[in-house]
């Protein structure tokens, strides 16, 4: 695969997520990354397994999905302009249609009503209700066994660092992921750039409760110092924004990470008031044995 699609993808992805709230077309954002609309929409498809217009859709409905979650209980009205839709019927309506239930009854948690009879569950099988996100809870045990490979978890300020990424396509399959990381290692060795410990990151753009795994967004990446290099290499640079981030090490097996973030979403955010950008998160790695199922990383969560 050419980096130079992966560069325009990138970008496209970028303008999508910084302007969720306004109109966008594919000929817009077509013409932002420099290409005609009809092969843009090729490569977008190909790099992200899914047509432009419906990750648009996507995107702004887990925006409003998440907002919604806030403990400042924001209103309908307020939720349909920040994520883009043209008035608070047309949300509501599309709301309703994709997850099987109100964004009232989501907001409120109402007991005796899944996702059934939306889109997420006909097309994709995935099956949440208000009162019971993410499709599950943790007994007692997992919980307290999740919190025992847990060594660190505090709110932290830092700096913006910079990553040279690389995305999977085919989401968060353990295939893609390994394809990305096999091409960002060619690239670094083609570039005489030496990997060096805790400098190789993740960046995971969706949750896999929500969202189809085919289409889900994974970033390999590597911090760079010289970023300008990168961009001429055909290498997609992505800023770790300066701020507040939740950081948490986590050390234990990899095949429980996804017991980790369920117990980090279901019962960790809702007993604080921190307020989630829900852009992505970052694994920063530590240690990885596949053969071992040993993961050592910190997690980061931009917060407010």
């Amino acid at each position: 695969m050419q980096l130079k699609d992966q560069q325009r993808v990138h970008q496209a992805v970028n303008y999508v997520l910084a302007n969720i709230a306004a109109p966008l077309s594919i000929a817009e954002v077509a013409n932002h990354v420099h290409l005609s609309a009809f092969h843009f929409h090729r490569v977008f498809k190909r790099i992200t397994n899914e047509p432009f217009n419906q990750f648009v859709r996507r995107k702004r409905l887990e925006k409003a999905f998440h907002s919604l979650l806030r403990y400042h209980q924001p209103s309908i009205t307020d939720v349909s302009e920040c994520c883009g839709f043209s008035s608070p019927a047309n949300f509501s309506k599309a709301f309703q249609a994709y997850f099987g239930f109100s964004a009232s009854q989501h907001r409120q948690g109402a007991l005796g009503i899944n996702s059934k009879n939306g889109k997420l569950f006909s097309k994709y099988g995935k099956e949440i209700s208000p009162a019971l996100l993410y499709n599950g809870s943790l007994s007692e045990q997992e919980s307290e066994q999740v919190k025992a490979q847990i060594k660190r978890i505090e709110v932290v300020s830092l700096p913006a660092t910079h990553y040279g990424v690389i995305a999977s396509t085919q989401g968060y399959a353990i295939e893609g992921i390994m394809d990305a990381w096999s091409q960002m290692r060619e690239w670094l060795a083609f570039n005489h750039i030496a990997i060096e410990p805790g400098k190789t990151a993740g960046f995971c753009f969706d949750n896999v409760w929500l969202t189809p795994i085919e289409v889900c967004r994974y970033e390999s990446g590597y911090e760079i110092a010289d970023i300008d290099m990168a961009k001429q290499a055909g290498m997609c640079v992505r800023a770790q924004a300066e701020g507040r981030y939740l950081l948490i090490e986590y050390d234990g097996k990899m095949s429980d990470m996804q017991t980790f973030y369920l117990w980090l979403l279901s019962e960790y955010f809702p007993q604080t008031r921190l307020t989630i950008t829900y852009e992505y998160v970052i694994e920063r790695y530590l240690e990885i044995n596949y053969e071992q199922d040993i993961m050592k990383l910190e997690v980061l969560v931009k917060v407010h």
